[in-house]
Parts: structure tokens; sequence; C-alpha cells
């Protein structure tokens, strides 16, 4: 019987310490995304001619001279 209540106590700890978390997760987030957002840059950055630039995630930008493969502007 002790080790139910020990258990069930146990539970509603981590409930309440879950509770909290999320409140912290959300403030932490947007810095995750630049980080992300800033290796896909490095990543299409690093694709040296149009020929070979992801069309499907990057875009050529042909200036300034001489061109580069990065990530298409957002709005």
């Amino acid at each position: 019987m002790m080790r139910l209540m020990v258990l069930a106590g146990l539970v509603g700890l981590l409930s309440g310490c879950g509770a909290g978390n999320e409140a912290g997760d959300t403030t932490e987030q947007p810095g995750a995304e630049v980080q992300a957002q800033d290796v896909r840059e490095q990543w299409c950055n690093s694709y040296k001619s149009q020929q070979y630039c992801p069309k499907n995630v990057c875009v050529w930008y042909s200036t300034p001279a001489p061109g580069k493969c990065g990530l298409p502007a957002t709005e």
C-alpha cells in the first residue's frame, strides 16, 4: 500500500514538472529555430554553382557577383 502511495505521489510530481517545462520550452524555441535556419543557410551557401544549387530548398542569387546559393527570401 505504501508503494502505491509513493508511486502516485511521484506521478503527481512529474506531472507538475511537465506543465512547468511547457512554458520554458516556448521561450527557448525561437532560438533553436534561428540556429536551424543558420545551418540550412550555411548548407545552401556551400554550393558554388547554379548547377548544384538544390532548387527544392535553396535559390540561386546572381547578384552580388559572382552569385551564390542561399535560402529563399521570406516575407
